[in-house]
């Protein structure tokens, strides 16, 4: 498996399969787990039927709860004018 960040791409057709056959083509590891740990499990599992391939199901099944997706940070520098002549104004005295 190639590791970027916290996010799994297969290196190997077998790896490929094994994700494509599970519903996606890369994996994001969960902060909770140990990236490396599972690639070595996941590279495991593609070789064969193991235990390892139940781990893989129920890792790309997982779904998260919607207070635990990350939300983007709020723009506090400067947010958009609501009225249309604000705008204008602003503009008008940075010109």
């Amino acid at each position: 498996m190639r590791i970027n960040g916290r996010t799994l791409r297969p290196s190997t057709l077998a790896e490929r399969r094994l994700l494509l056959s599970l519903g996606t083509a890369s994996l994001r590891v969960p902060r909770s787990m140990n990236p490396f740990a599972v690639a070595r499990r996941l590279r495991r599992a593609a070789l064969g039927n193991s235990p390892d391939h139940e781990f893989a199901r129920n890792l790309i099944n997982a779904k998260k709860r919607p207070d635990q997706l990350p939300v983007p940070s709020p723009d506090l520098d400067l947010p958009e004018p609501t009225n249309p002549d604000e705008g204008v104004i602003i503009h008008g005295r940075a010109a």
